[in-house]
């Protein structure tokens, strides 16, 4: 499969590197000077690829996403951050496969799981207080991070005492319906999500802790290799499903394109 990395920093070089290891040809890497322009200039660089894998900022996203669809090549979005103007691009952009998601470490999707379910059984058993922490390095622009707000959202809906979610620590005396989702920025943390559960008798944590970037650079070729020749828009969540094989017809996830 031939790939062009959107955006060549460390994950850039990460995802290159896997793409080699898996036989897959890297036909461009696009670094900030191809990423100033238009995005039928930007177009010309991604029309060689088969999928093109997007981590850069959020302002460049529906860019890169017009792009990838005048070119007619499948998008991998790894960036977070963005806003509505790119959902709106992507569904704009017919033709092509996309694939999007807050954090494409497998990992972290099993992690979603599991605290889904420990969520479950909290309100089942009720008497604890829940609240989400998240660390990155110092790099990284938005805060809470995008794997921390699907964690916030997939706890609200599953938490009976939890109604809403906010960025967190609160400045007054904490809201018991409110979910607080805290972030720190340091150094170079690759990524750790953590959901803790405290009760008046003991506490219960779950965490995923990324040992580096490899894990999302995984994911992302994972997601390119099956998102190549499909049209439609699925986020990470949905090809992880197919992945672990719980649509167990795979056939029907999306119109696969002759080419």
């Amino acid at each position: 499969m031939k790939i062009a990395l959107v955006g060549y920093g460390r994950m850039g070089h990460a995802v290159e590197a896997q793409a080699r290891d898996r036989e897959h040809e890297i036909v461009a890497r696009l670094g900030r000077g191809e990423l100033g322009g238009r995005a039928r200039d930007l177009a010309e660089h991604l029309s060689d690829a088969d999928v093109a894998i997007d981590f850069t900022v959020g302002e460049l996203t529906p860019r890169v996403i017009e792009a990838a669809g005048l070119a007619g090549t499948d998008l991998v979005v790894g960036t977070t951050g963005f806003g509505d103007d790119a959902h709106e691009a992507m569904e704009s952009a017919g033709g092509i496969g996309i694939v999007h998601g807050p954090n494409f470490s497998i990992g972290v999707h099993v992690f979603f799981r599991i605290a889904g379910q420990a969520a479950r059984l909290i309100d089942g058993v009720g008497g604890y207080d829940t609240h989400v922490n998240e660390a990155h390095h110092r790099h990284k622009r938005d805060h809470p991070s995008g794997t921390a707000w699907r964690l916030a959202d997939l706890l609200v809906e599953r938490l009976g005492d939890k109604t809403q979610w906010r960025s967190g620590p609160p400045a007054e005396q904490p809201d018991p319906a409110t979910l607080y989702v805290t972030s720190v920025r340091a150094g170079e943390i690759p990524g750790s999500h953590t959901v803790g559960f405290d009760g008046v008798h003991d506490r219960i944590e779950v965490t995923h802790e990324a040992r580096g970037r490899d894990g999302f650079a995984s994911g992302a070729l994972r997601a390119a290799e099956w998102i190549h020749g499909r049209d439609g828009v699925f986020t990470f969540t949905e090809v992880i499903d197919r992945i672990l094989d719980l649509d167990t017809d795979d056939a029907d996830s999306g119109e696969e394109r002759d080419e």
